[in-house]
């Protein structure tokens, strides 16, 4: 729709963390969790990232409307650079002590202030469950309670809040650069600098 900010996030675990692909909205200041999906790899079944993460990536953009797409290079770097050649807007999005408490910030504030809309699903909430916030000098960050606990769509999930608030500031920033002050104009009529 008009207006909205379509994102992709995408953390990954090759064998011994899950991996996920979350999609996000943001919308008139709201944010809404449109789709997300998650793989369970083993030590002994590894994660074939081309077939799974790449593939969905891929078929999301093709569906049309993404503005942007993160991953933590860690794992991702080559499906970066593979995807970054094929026309996607995917871009690294490293998980530093100050990203991890930026994006862990946004979904804290986001929750917090009631601007989060998420559907139905029990694996997403059972990750929820697993996850810790340990305040920092900079903010909220998320943790995991347990090593053997997993977290990685709630990474995913705060990541692609994260992404969706920037997106959605610079393309408000960039509307308003264009208008010179009321921008509605006539009916059917806009007024540019």
């Amino acid at each position: 729709s008009s207006g909205a900010v379509d994102v992709l996030a995408a953390d990954a675990g090759i064998k011994s963390d899950h991996a996920a692909v979350i999609k996000v909205r943001c919308h008139d200041g709201k944010l809404t969790l449109l789709s997300h999906r998650i793989w369970k790899p083993t030590p002994d079944a590894p994660l074939d990232i081309k077939n799974t993460i790449e593939a969905y990536l891929r078929e999301q953009h093709r569906r049309g409307g993404i503005r942007a797409i993160v991953c933590d290079p860690y794992q991702l770097h080559r499906s970066i650079t593979t995807l970054q050649r094929a026309g996607l807007p995917i871009r690294e999005l490293p998980k530093t002590l100050g990203s991890t408490t930026a994006f862990s910030q946004a979904l804290f504030d986001a929750i917090k202030g009631r601007n989060l809309r998420m559907y139905y699903a029990p694996d997403l909430r059972e990750q929820a469950l697993n996850a810790v916030a340990v305040e920092t000098g900079r903010g909220w960050r998320l943790a995991k309670e347990k090593a053997s606990r997993k977290i990685d769509g709630i990474v995913a999930l705060a990541m692609a809040v994260h992404t969706a608030i920037e997106e959605a500031g610079r393309f408000t920033d960039a509307i308003a650069a264009i208008c010179v002050g009321d921008c509605s104009g006539a009916p059917g009529e806009t007024r540019f600098a």
